[in-house]
């Protein structure tokens, strides 16, 4: 089998285009992990809650 060597594009266009296509591509990836530290920090702050509760409960009874 033999591999087709890509010919680059001629298209003047693409160095922009790729340029746009990897600016979009950050901001996904940032507004992604920005929502994922946020969700983070309330899971962390139910963990303590709950961990807090249950030190509680066990030394209360």
């Amino acid at each position: 089998m033999v591999k087709r060597a890509y010919q680059p594009l001629n298209d003047p266009q693409a160095g922009d285009k790729l340029k746009q296509f990897r600016q979009d591509l950050n901001e996904e990836l940032e507004h992604a992990i920005e929502g994922h530290e946020f969700k983070m920090v309330y899971i962390g702050i139910a963990t303590l809650i709950a961990f807090a509760s249950v030190i509680y409960l066990a030394w209360k009874y």
